[in-house]
C-alpha cells in the first residue's frame, strides 16, 4: 500500500524557537545524554523559514529548497504514535521571550510572518496534491495542529488549553485552515471538517 493512502492528517507545527535547520537537526539527532532527542529520522516533511523560504525533506532525511527532491514517503517524527498517518509542516518560531520575576522565559505565541502564512497554505496544497496523485481520496483528511492530538480529558469534544500536551503550533490550526477545500476523486468539493 502506498504511504499516501495511509495519510489522514496534515499536521502544523512550530519550532518553538528561532534556530534554523542545522540547530534543529542537532537537537533531533544528538543523544539524550547530550540534551537531544536521539532520533534517527527528522521531525518534519516541510520547514518554513521566517522569510517564507520553504525547505523539503529529501529521501536521505536532509532538507533542500528544491521541491523536486521532496520525499513525503519518509516517516517523520512530528507526533508520537501518529506518524505513519501524518505529513508534518513546521514554521520557524511560535514562541516569544518574556522576562518574569527577573528570569527569562519563553511563552507560546503565534509569530508567523505573512510570508510564512502564505508558505504554509502552499505547503498544505502541495501535500494534498501529492496525496491525491498517489491514491489518497482526501475524504478523511484533516488539518490539525500538534496540540490537537491531546486527549479530550473531560469528553466535551473540545481540546481545551489545560488538556493540551503542548501549545504547538501556538495558534488554532483547525479554524485557520478549515476553509481549505479540495476536489475528491468524484469531482465533488471536499471541505475539511472544522473541529470546535
Amino acid at each position: 500500500m502506498s504511504r499516501a493512502k495511509q495519510i489522514k492528517h496534515i499536521v502544523i507545527h512550530c519550532s518553538a524557537g528561532n534556530g534554523l535547520i542545522p540547530a534543529i537537526e542537532n537537537f533531533w539527532y544528538s543523544p539524550k545524554s547530550k540534551g537531544g532527542l536521539g532520533w534517527k529520522n527528522p521531525g518534519y516533511h516541510v520547514i518554513i523559514y521566517v522569510d517564507g523560504q520553504t525547505w523539503y525533506v529529501t529521501k536521505d532525511g536532509t532538507y533542500s529548497t528544491d521541491k523536486s527532491k521532496w520525499y513525503p514517503e519518509l516517516i517523520c517524527n512530528g507526533v508520537l504514535g501518529w506518524n505513519k498517518e501524518c505529513l508534518h509542516i513546521n514554521y520557524i518560531g511560535g514562541v516569544e521571550k518574556k522576562i518574569k520575576n527577573g528570569k527569562e522565559t519563553w511563552i507560546a505565541k503565534d509569530t508567523r510572518t505573512d510570508e510564512q502564512k502564505g508558505a504554509i497554505i502552499e505547503a498544505i496544497t502541495e501535500c494534498m496534491k501529492w496525496l491525491k496523485d498517489n491514491g489518497n481520496t482526501l475524504t478523511d483528511l484533516k488539518i490539525l495542529g500538534h496540540r490537537d492530538f491531546s486527549d479530550d480529558k473531560n469528553g466535551n469534544g473540545v481540546i481545551e488549553s489545560w488538556e493540551r500536551i503542548k501549545e504547538c503550533p501556538s495558534f488554532d490550526a483547525i479554524s485557520e485552515y478549515g476553509w481549505i477545500a479540495y476536489t475528491n476523486e468524484n469531482n465533488k468539493a471536499f471541505e475539511l471538517p472544522i473541529k470546535k
